[in-house]
């Protein structure tokens, strides 16, 4: 039973509600009465073959916990850079809490992908000395996995020791989950399509029936994304979740990335599926490019709801601590041999260098528009501010208790005022 509490509290911080009933798991506890208040590291080895597909994630974690209280950390792909088909090091950090009597140290995999770990330790920090707690089979070079404890994947997973990839030794963790079928959101194998756009290929997913309501995900993230928004929007609207080019199941190619070129895919993507006009939810990047979609395709946009918008990034608009981070990421990236040309490292560089929209060119944008924010989101409370006294048809709603991720924080509240809006309801 532990366990399975474990399991679920650091699954509401890793995945989406959807995904979460996806999730295979492997895990095992370490006594760690001896070492109250002292930090600790978890280090391993993973190799991907491919980047993680349909709103997947592969994470290494552990958790501090006893009869009351459950404190976690992990690694998630997507988190950290990474060289597919490269063994990278990868760990988990923390402090263990004085009430704590066990430490539970996990893998956590869902939707469909490759994966390897390899040469696990636990470090601890204790009496200025760092000591170093046998995991069983850290390695994976027993005839078992045990004592790895494996939850929820003989449906959908092949977990299993190889000799085809390893770090060290001659067997490492064979984690395959390439085949696995599957009706999550972003990784819908029955309702998953794609559409060829502007030189690339657009994956989406359709839910419902009714008015065409488009939605666009943020920075290298997914359709998965919506998980919890969805279920609710289908009730009434025929949803088009769409995965921007080069993130989830999207290819991409060469263009520089513009918040434009993506408000001109969207545009392009609603007249290959024969739609004159859509309302449009769009998250972060995804606000971004409703408002461009408004400004540069007025006739696409019906109706436009925008989560955490900017119009341009600077110290008026978004916390300098996260551009700070942001830098710091994209050096660290280049550090590691990580080209300019990857993926991530584009998407990271966007939201530095991107958009540029003038505030006044906003007057232009004739539809409705939802402006929302959290009260502590990373965009300042002035600019969406701004962005919401610029528009001539606009509504201001700032999420309370919440901050960049509202859609999940307060997801009843934020579907109540989705939905309000695109009805007409006040």
């Amino acid at each position: 039973m532990k366990k399975i509490l474990f399991l679920f509290s650091l699954l509401g911080r890793i995945l989406t509600a959807n995904a979460q009933e996806k999730l295979s798991y492997l895990l095992q506890t370490i006594d760690v009465t001896a070492y109250p208040n002292c930090t600790f590291e978890v280090r391993g080895q993973r190799l991907i073959e491919d980047k993680s597909k349909n709103g997947g994630a592969v994470a290494i974690a552990v958790t501090s916990h006893d009869t009351k209280t459950i404190k976690s950390y992990f690694h998630q792909d997507g988190m950290d850079s990474y060289k597919p088909g490269v063994w990278t090091a990868v760990s988990a950090s923390g402090t263990i809490d004085k009430q704590a009597n066990k430490l539970s140290v996990g893998m956590f995999f869902s939707g469909r992908g490759k994966y390897y770990f390899d040469d696990f330790e636990l470090l601890i920090q204790s009496k200025g000395k760092t000591v170093s707690i046998p995991l069983g089979n850290a390695g994976f070079e027993s005839d078992s996995l045990k004592p790895w404890y494996i939850g929820n994947y003989k449906d959908r997973s092949n977990v299993r020791l190889t000799t085809d990839k390893f770090k060290s030794g001659q067997h490492a963790l064979f984690i395959d989950n390439s085949r696995a079928e599957s009706e999550e959101y972003g990784g819908n194998t029955r309702l998953g399509k794609y559409a060829s756009v502007n030189g690339i290929r657009l994956y989406y997913e359709t839910y419902g029936a009714g008015e065409p309501l488009l939605l666009l995900h943020g920075n290298n993230m997914s359709i998965a994304s919506f998980s919890r928004q969805i279920p609710e929007l289908a009730k009434k609207y025929q949803v088009i979740a769409l995965d921007s080019r080069g993130q989830g199941n999207s290819s991409a190619d060469s263009t520089r990335l513009t918040y434009e070129l993506f408000a001109d895919d969207a545009a392009a993507f609603l007249d290959v599926l024969g739609i004159d006009s859509a309302n449009v939810l769009g998250w972060s990047d995804g606000g971004n490019i409703g408002l461009l979609l408004a400004l540069r395709h007025p006739r696409k946009v019906k109706k436009l709801a925008a989560m955490a918008a900017v119009l341009y990034n600077d110290n008026t608009s978004i916390s300098p601590k996260l551009n700070a981070l942001l830098r710091k990421q994209l050096a660290e990236m280049k550090s590691k041999g990580i080209t300019e040309a990857d993926m991530d490292y584009r998407l990271k560089n966007l939201l530095l260098t991107e958009p540029h929209v003038q505030p006044d060119a906003l007057a232009k944008v004739r539809v409705p528009v939802l402006v929302m924010a959290g009260e502590d989101d990373i965009v300042k409370r002035e600019h969406t501010a701004l962005i919401a006294r610029k528009l001539p048809g606009s509504t201001l709603k700032i999420f309370k208790n919440a901050g960049h991720e509202a859609p999940t924080e307060v997801t009843e509240e934020f579907n109540r005022t989705v939905m309000d809006f695109f009805a007409g309801r006040k």
